[in-house]
């Protein structure tokens, strides 16, 4: 059954549409070629309207394919009583009451106490497997839809949200006792407000070519022309006709293992009112997002890592030296390596990043007037060196000459010399595939038995091409990109 919703949101977004162009025809019939403040204001708060619409619209149609798909899937597996559950909120979504690391815990460790026992837990873990056939390749679908979608707000300059996520760095194993996991434990004081550690997301990673990596390989091989055969005008009738053989050669990405582990007691899972398995694995796939961006920005592309485009070899390089740098004098090697990649990859580049603290020290700067060159779009500026057109720390944050410019707190800001250096990076990102797989988790006891805890573990296998096209990366370096001090 279709949403009841969904007609009733086309109807409110026919509406507002139809608002938008009233305001328009009213400025074309009365010769005005702007709008004034006040249908401008206007204007803008029908148009966000539409835009959050067109968002909840995605969504429920999102959610109306999941149902669609989970009925499917129970008429041809036969599901007969158990179908229903796909439909219905999921086994371990939040707030469900159940956690699925301490069910896969009771059911490797045979342990029949507390939420109906081993059979209730090997139940669930079981619904959860029905669930997931359906869920994943759904999520996948999502994911490239999301990509796709983020890529047309740049454009509408609606924020785009990046994933959160990073590798687990073992300090302490959790316990009861309190800042080693025993504030997870009574009393119960805000514990549903709990502070996750801050971890920039995957800014540079969401926004390439998203792939899932294929099953039974090591790495990914891509044939590249490397001379291009060659058409020519005939000298003259019955001349020789102009002729190049084609070669090619080929490019390869390593497939790498990104991974991370974290022991608790086995006390903290039993007498903890909340589901601290799922803090643990939230905070080591926050960990993994992180690093992973990280990876497709500088990784070495030996010793495990990924290569980054910061290590690829042949890029457009573009050197911009200055002991007091400016927004104006910036300006000109920003231009330099957007052009050098539409030269030189023959089409153009989509999109720029920046660290937020550069993007803050190009807001800050001010001209003679101490007026700010950075103003925002919808006050309809007049020549400014860029625009503001988002308000998120990552992701979209403005344009410059059309060309988004996106914030990645994963960006070195200890490069150079004086490993004081920040980079600029401009490239034409469909150009870069990042292929990655379904994320793994563990649960093991027996190193741990003899102490009374259990290991989770994440791992995932991701392969990133970065040196497929080397033309269509452009990197900005030199001192005056040291890290903006106070930002």
């Amino acid at each position: 059954m279709p949403n009841a919703l969904i007609p009733g949101l086309i109807e409110r977004r026919a509406e507002r549409k139809k608002q938008l162009d009233t305001l328009l025809e009213t400025a074309k019939n009365e010769s005005r070629e702007k709008l004034s403040t006040e249908e401008q204001q206007q204007f803008d708060a029908t148009e966000q309207e539409i835009r959050d619409i067109d968002v909840r619209l995605a969504e429920l149609d999102e959610q109306q394919q999941r149902d669609d798909a989970a009925a499917d899937i129970a008429r041809r597996h036969s599901l007969g009583g158990r179908a229903e559950i796909l439909s219905e909120p999921r086994t371990y979504e939040r707030d469900s009451g159940h956690s699925y690391f301490l069910d896969l815990a009771r059911v490797q460790l045979n342990r029949g106490d507390g939420d109906g026992g081993v059979s209730s837990a090997l139940d669930r873990l079981q619904r959860h497997g029905a669930e997931i056939d359906v869920e994943m390749p759904k999520r996948e679908a999502a994911r490239r839809a999301a990509a796709e979608r983020d890529r047309d707000r740049l454009d509408r300059d609606i924020n785009a949200r990046a994933g959160r996520g990073t590798v687990f760095e073992k300090r302490v194993n959790p316990n009861r006792t309190d800042g080693q996991g025993g504030y997870f434990v009574p009393p119960l004081w805000l514990i549903d407000e709990y502070i996750d550690l801050p971890r920039f997301g995957r800014t540079f990673a969401n926004s390439v070519r998203n792939m899932t990596l294929p099953p039974g390989t090591d790495s990914i091989n891509v044939p590249k022309v490397a001379t291009g055969t060659k058409v020519d005008v005939q000298t003259a009738d019955a001349a020789a006709v102009p002729s190049q053989d084609l070669t090619d050669t080929s490019v390869s990405a390593p497939v790498r293992t990104l991974s991370g582990q974290q022991d608790v007691a086995i006390q903290l899972l039993d007498q903890s009112p909340v589901g601290f398995d799922e803090i643990t694995f939230a905070d080591l796939i926050a960990d993994y997002n992180m690093k992973l961006d990280l990876q497709c920005i500088n990784g070495s592309g030996t010793a495990g890592q990924l290569r980054g485009v910061l290590n690829v070899s042949s890029i457009n390089s573009i050197t911009y030296t200055d002991a007091s740098p400016t927004l104006p004098e910036l300006y000109l090697p920003s231009m330099q390596a957007l052009s050098q990649v539409a030269t030189k990859r023959k089409m153009m580049p989509t999109a720029v990043f920046l660290t937020p603290a550069r993007w803050f020290w190009m807001a800050s700067q001010l001209d003679s007037q101490n007026r700010p060159f950075i103003l925002p779009e919808t006050q309809s500026p007049f020549n400014p060196l860029a625009l503001q057109t988002g308000g998120d720390v990552e992701g979209p944050v403005g344009r410059m000459i059309n060309f988004p410019l996106l914030a990645d707190g994963n960006i070195p800001n200890n490069l150079g010399g004086g490993t004081n250096e920040e980079r600029i990076i401009a490239t034409r990102t469909s150009d870069l595939y990042l292929w990655e797989g379904s994320m793994r988790s563990r649960v093991l006891q027996e190193v741990l038995s003899g102490t009374l805890q259990v290991r989770f573990q994440v791992y995932n296998y991701a392969a990133f091409m970065a040196d497929r096209r080397p033309e269509a990366i452009s990197v900005i370096s030199g001192t005056g990109l040291v890290a903006p001090s106070g930002f």
